[in-house]
């Protein structure tokens, strides 16, 4: 299974933090690590670059949550790599940061008949895993996510997001070893990445990952 991240032009500090965590991790080598970038508005298309297992992949196109998504769909369907059908992708934020067990509790998910799983029943922020096929099964809905203009940003962003639409619509998809509730790190907000936006950190212990919120109810922002 390979990792996906959710990333953006002006997100350097939340990237290298999510890094900074796996690289400490001793089988961070041991996984294709895909990060897909937003915001690279005067690319012509996917621009991509590979250092060690890591591949960055900068995107012509800023569509939130749904970047990673639609750059899997279209690199699918373009043969820019060799993806095939049958590959498996755990999405996740660049907003985020593992813990020591994450990696093995990657491996250890059982992918036979999956389509997608998500880490918890509601409100999952789109983290989890897809099957290339359940991707391209969406892909109408996905392209309707494809922000191509800058100043649509705070549109695509807060207008009728439908984060986990294709959890909530994948008939076949299931919860990773479900549990209770996440965990709050944090009594209160902290400003975690001291840029002056307020977040909660949520904890989901059946991955092992730590998520860092912007979009809490107090409002949106750029950030995720």
């Amino acid at each position: 299974m390979k990792i996906v991240i959710n990333s953006h032009i002006r997100s350097e500090k939340a990237i290298t933090h999510l890094l900074k965590s796996m690289r400490a991790n001793k089988d961070f080598y041991d996984f294709n690590i895909i990060i897909f970038i937003g915001g690279h508005y005067n690319e012509s298309g996917y621009n991509v670059n590979t250092n060690e297992n890591i591949t960055y992949i900068k995107c012509n196109h800023n569509s939130i949550d749904f970047t990673s998504l639609i750059g899997l769909l279209e690199i699918y369907e373009s043969k820019l790599f060799d993806y095939i059908l049958d590959d498996y992708y755990f999405y996740m934020h660049d907003t985020c940061k593992i813990g020591k067990n994450f990696f093995n509790k990657i491996s250890s998910i059982n992918l036979e008949n999956v389509s997608s799983l998500r880490i918890k029943k509601i409100f999952s922020m789109n983290i989890g895993v897809y099957s290339q096929k359940i991707i391209n099964d969406f892909k109408n809905f996905l392209l309707t996510k494809k922000n191509t203009e800058e100043n649509r940003c705070m549109e695509f962003k807060s207008i009728n997001n439908q984060e986990d639409y294709i959890f909530d619509n994948d008939e076949n998809n299931k919860t990773i070893e479900d549990y209770n509730n996440n965990i709050r790190v944090y009594k209160n907000p902290v400003n975690y990445y001291n840029n002056g936006t307020m977040r909660i950190v949520e904890y989901y212990p059946n991955i092992d990952l730590y998520k860092i919120k912007a979009n809490w109810n107090q409002g949106w922002t750029l950030e995720n």
